[in-house]
């Protein structure tokens, strides 16, 4: 009698291709340095994902000897979730050249944490990271965007949301569906309006692949997209939010044309920015003042001229926004303990060599081993000045926000296709007040002047009163 041949077990299923990053902070070693430059990786053929802050952990110090941005946390950033990106208008890598990973839920992280499940995938070389003078790049941006600033972005953000008494925006929202967050970064003000509005979809977008991915909500989504190559759906969005984002666009009225073609009628822009300039407050001949000089030289050069010049109610106007206000927050810098100002100055004294080091290196030529030793001086500087009660008073810097709204009435069509509403000399100046931490300027409605805008319904009444009587 013949036997049946046995069966063979089916081969095991082949392991799930890992995605390293090698741009994620070692959360072992603290501030680490990065592995490898972006050719190198894309030699590798190796697949980057979203990277996202290091967890809090006591005792680290930046380089210039202050607190972190970890001990200023949260304390979810433990727990664990995964991040997506959603599927969207461009175009996929092709099949033979993608990796694409099945969704890991929160129970199943073990030893790679760093596996973001995606839609769609992005080869290394895409994202142009350059390694420089010990820093890491993304394309022209003059920020780095390591795991050190990734640290300062995380405090700036704290600073923003204590001057806004704990609000995250200005804008007053009613049951938004879709909020796009332009220049996401790390993505931390995106995932915090993400977990404020279950029901809205958030969209982060950046040029680097930096944002959170893990203790997310699942209404949040990171792209890979450059603002000024804007490619957004029209009459799509409920808010449209820009922070931080000074020396980062050639055309800021492009962006603003385009944003108003991206929002819903009805729908908001909100760009917030810090004037930091302080260096009158300094001596003549001061190293930070120096400094200051160089860096807004070579930001001209650059063509993306650094400061507030883009907070310009006008250019709003000029776009098609109706409503458009300026608010001025005045924030001292000082030492005082649980204040905005300390938490700006322990940011500062990263920045000095975060906003110089590419700018002066690349447009002014100056010596990269120079330039860094400058820096730390002209930090020195401001911690000493900032510790001097006296001194101290002449360090405050305006954190500036400027909203508008899309009219109900907007007409569809592509950017500048649209009547202006108004003259653009039209816009909501600001008023001093005083506080007892900082002080903030509020929005009555003034032409810049000064003189009182009325609305619209009440100049009518007032004209046919007058020919009534």
């Amino acid at each position: 009698m013949q036997h049946p041949r046995p069966i063979s077990p089916p081969p095991p299923p082949a392991p799930e291709p890992v995605i390293e990053n090698r741009y994620r902070p070692d959360r072992s070693s603290g501030l680490s340095s990065e592995e490898g430059t972006a050719s190198e990786l894309a030699s590798d053929g190796v697949l980057t994902a979203m990277t996202s802050l290091p967890a809090s952990e006591d005792g680290l110090v930046t380089s210039s000897g202050v607190p972190s941005a970890q001990s200023f946390g949260n304390d979810d950033e433990d727990t664990d979730l995964q991040s997506v990106y959603i599927g969207s208008i461009y175009p996929q890598v092709p099949a033979m050249f993608r990796a694409e990973l099945p969704y890991v839920g929160a129970e199943s992280h073990t030893v790679n944490d760093d596996i973001a499940a995606s839609t769609r995938s992005l080869w290394a070389q895409d994202l142009d990271y350059r390694e420089m003078h010990g820093r890491l790049y993304c394309r022209e941006f003059y920020q780095p965007i390591d795991d050190l600033e990734q640290m300062r972005w995380s405090l700036v953000h704290h600073v923003f949301q204590h001057v806004l008494g704990g609000e995250l925006t200005t804008i007053p929202l009613d049951n938004p569906q879709h909020i796009l967050d332009v220049g996401t970064g790390t993505g931390e003000w995106a995932i915090k309006m993400a977990e404020l509005f279950p029901q809205c979809e958030v969209m982060g977008t950046d040029i680097a692949a930096i944002a959170e991915t893990q203790s997310i909500p699942m209404n949040v989504f990171f792209e890979i997209e450059d603002a000024e190559d804007w490619d957004r759906n029209a009459n799509y969005y409920d808010m449209i939010h820009l922070r931080s984002m000074d020396g980062a666009f050639k055309d800021w009225r492009y962006i603003y044309d385009h944003a108003f073609a991206s929002l819903k009628p009805g729908g908001w822009i909100e760009v917030l920015d810090v004037d930091g300039d302080v260096a009158d407050a300094f001596p003549a001949d001061s190293t930070f003042r120096l400094m200051c000089r160089e860096l807004d030289i070579a930001a001209e050069k650059s063509g993306r001229r650094r400061g507030i010049h883009h907070l310009n109610p006008d250019w709003l106007m000029e776009a098609g926004f109706v409503e458009v206000g300026r608010t001025e927050y005045s924030l001292p810098i000082h030492v005082a303990e649980e204040s905005a100002g300390k938490i700006w100055l322990i940011s500062c004294l990263d920045a000095m060599e975060a906003c110089c080091l590419r700018l002066l290196t690349e447009q002014l030529g100056w010596d990269p081993d120079k330039c860094k030793a400058a820096c730390e001086v002209a930090a020195r500087e401001i911690a000493d000045m900032a510790k001097d009660p006296e001194t101290s008073r002449n360090l405050v810097v305006k954190m500036c926000v400027l909203v508008g709204r899309k009219p109900l009435d907007a007409l569809p069509g592509s950017p500048r296709s649209f009547e202006m509403p108004r003259s653009p000399t039209q816009w909501r100046s600001s008023t001093w007040i005083n506080d007892d931490e900082y002080r903030y300027y509020t929005n009555p409605t003034r032409t810049e002047d000064g003189e009182t805008i009325r609305d619209e319904d009440e100049a009518e009444d007032e004209e046919s009163q007058s020919l009534t009587s």
